[in-house]
């Protein structure tokens, strides 16, 4: 609204400014008042924003007080009911009885008396016994066992020998 106000006053003081002097003087007065207008309500329009801006960050400032207090005083409750000596018997109590609960396991997981009286060693030396015997047998099963029922018989004749390539080479070129 101004602005336009302002460019008005500017275009009349270029229209009179040879032919009538004391009305362009007029309207560069009344332009200059209009843009001291301008300039003020520009300077306001920025404190309020600035103002506005500064409620803000208090509003926020206010709000991040109110809950640290809140957090605060739960922490502190949550704290009263608690003690530091209290903590610690109770995780050492934890820990034993979690010791307690590894050896009963240990325990169930190794059978009782279902021959744990047997050495290794001796069921090893018993296995390679039984290995070698089985292997034994069947090098023995091995010799009788119609091996030569499967191969050709050996040839009576002497093989006949082929006619000699000179002779074949004859018969090509005719």
């Amino acid at each position: 609204f101004l602005e336009k106000k302002i460019e008005t006053e500017l275009s009349t003081a270029k229209k009179y400014g040879t032919k009538n002097k004391r009305a362009a003087l007029q309207a560069l007065k009344r332009k200059k008042r209009y843009e001291k207008q301008l300039q003020q309500i520009d300077g306001t329009l920025s404190t309020i924003e600035f103002q506005r801006e500064a409620l803000e960050n208090a509003s926020t400032n206010t709000e991040v007080l109110k809950v640290m207090g809140v957090a605060a005083k739960a922490l502190k409750e949550t704290h009263n009911n608690l003690d530091v000596d209290k903590v610690h018997d109770l995780m050492d109590e934890v820990a034993e009885q979690q010791e307690i609960a590894n050896e009963i396991g240990e325990a169930i997981s190794h059978p009782v008396g279902f021959g744990q009286d047997m050495d290794d060693d001796e069921l090893m030396a018993e296995l390679e016994e039984m290995e070698e015997e089985e292997l034994n047998r069947q090098l023995l099963d091995v010799g009788g066992v119609g091996v030569t029922d499967d191969l050709p018989s050996v040839p009576v004749a002497e093989p006949s020998r082929p006619e000699p390539k000179a002779a074949q080479k004859e018969d090509d070129d005719e």
